[in-house]
């Protein structure tokens, strides 16, 4: 590394804190509806979803996969939404939000528990890096490109959202169009829109299966990664808008493209079904870039919540995290990325109904000031409600998701007006 380039971070963390990591984002420091709209587009668009639409491609009819989908992506905008209006309430991150809910230690629980969730899905970003890489040069092993990809990302995550919205800038349009131009390939060999909803699986997975992949393919960042990003947004509207874009719109275009490809090819893994449409080539660029978009945002989130439990500069907290993604990529985490997702599915929905009730009920559409000593150490009720959400995973009943964010949100509700009332105006920062 240049000398240049340590002192741009050391110039970057001795003047003020210009990614307000440890306070609320001021309205004059608020972006504009692009800066923040391309930056979030280019967490969505992300390879991972891809994937998991391979994983449903293969696993159902189209028909029936595009219930799922939609089913998936209204929870995903409805805890993306209430999360985003919470955010820009607050400007504060997600880990500072941690302590409204479950108190200033309870919050430690939920930050490093998404701390290792994010570190998670930069291991497999990583390795993607380097699987992509050998599969379209074979003379290039996987792990040392996946290393470099991991310090690469790694690197560009210290600079924070301005060069993460400049990335995103060039990456989002690029796989917008190889999305596109996969999707009509793969179409095309099925026979036309006929024979793509004709095909029938072997192995059909239950439609409460699809729907916990539609929503565990983004849920730990409609949940975790929205107040990091949104907490810049100026208004409802644009808060608004943007969410729905991201849920309705660019994450469902990831997932239908693994699963359109996946159903033509054969192939669940989004890297081979490019290379059978002789894409691999002319889109490696364009996914490389969409890998690093997503995974520097899992650093900066990451480093952001880490630093809600641990008292450290900006720049050491993103490079320990960079550090451990890569280690992940390197013992090979991606070869459990199934039972990740469902890990994400089980347990971060119900963490959503908690927040959700705090920000409706508990807090009336709004936060007291962290620093007035209202805030308790640890909120025992909102880690009861958590869990019984979580719980009520394995009650065989509708769709399991829904009702673990409706249990989640009544007991936190319920428990929150009797044992935690509060009494102090509001105070925030929108």
């Amino acid at each position: 590394m240049t000398p240049y380039f340590f002192k741009e971070v050391h110039d970057m963390e001795n003047k003020k804190d210009g990614e307000f990591s440890q306070t609320s984002v001021p309205m004059s420091q608020r972006k504009s509806f692009w800066e923040i709209c391309v930056v979030w587009i280019g967490y969505v668009f992300v390879v991972t979803g891809m994937q998991v639409g391979g994983t449903m491609g293969v696993s159902t009819d189209f028909a029936t996969l595009l219930k799922a989908l939609g089913v998936g992506s209204l929870i995903l905008l409805v805890l993306g939404s209430f999360m985003g209006l919470i955010a820009l309430k607050t400007g504060l991150t997600f880990g500072k939000l941690c302590r409204y809910a479950f108190g200033t230690y309870g919050s430690h629980v939920i930050s490093l528990m998404i701390v290792l969730t994010l570190i998670g899905w930069f291991s497999v970003d990583a390795y993607m890096i380097g699987q992509a890489s050998n599969a379209l040069f074979p003379a290039l092993p996987i792990i040392p490109i996946a290393i470099a990809g991991g310090v690469g990302m790694t690197i560009t995550a210290l600079f924070g959202m301005k060069w993460m919205s400049k990335l995103s800038d060039i990456a989002v349009p690029l796989v917008l169009i190889f999305g596109i131009i996969s999707i009509v390939l793969s179409v095309k060999s099925t026979g036309g829109l006929t024979g793509l909803f004709s095909i029938q699986p072997d192995n059909p997975l239950s439609f409460n299966e699809l729907v916990s992949l539609s929503i565990g393919s983004f849920v730990c960042g409609a949940v975790s990664f929205t107040p990091d990003v949104l907490r810049f947004a100026k208004n409802k509207k644009q808060t608004l808008i943007i969410m729905f874009l991201a849920m309705i719109l660019a994450n469902p275009l990831m997932i239908i493209l693994g699963a359109v490809g996946a159903i033509a090819t054969g192939y669940s893994d989004i890297t081979y079904v490019l290379a059978s449409q002789g894409l691999l080539a002319p889109a490696f660029i364009v996914m490389i870039l969409n890998i690093w978009s997503t995974a520097q945002g899992c650093v900066y989130s990451g480093s952001l919540s880490l630093g809600n439990t641990v008292p450290a500069k900006r720049t050491y907290l993103v490079l320990g995290f960079g550090l451990a993604g890569t280690i992940g990529a390197v013992v090979g985490f991606y070869n459990y990325f199934g039972n990740f997702i469902n890990f994400l599915a089980t347990t971060i929905p119900a963490l959503g109904g908690v927040f959700i009730a705090d920000y409706l009920v508990t807090y009336r559409a709004g936060y007291p000031s962290l620093e007035d000593g209202s805030i308790p150490k640890i909120k025992w009720q909102a880690f009861v409600a958590w869990g019984l959400g979580i719980a009520t995973n394995y009650v065989h009943f509708g769709i399991t998701q829904v009702n673990c964010i409706i249990v989640a949100f009544v007991l936190e509700a319920v428990l929150s007006v009797v044992f935690h009332p509060v009494k102090a105006k509001v105070v925030s920062a929108a």
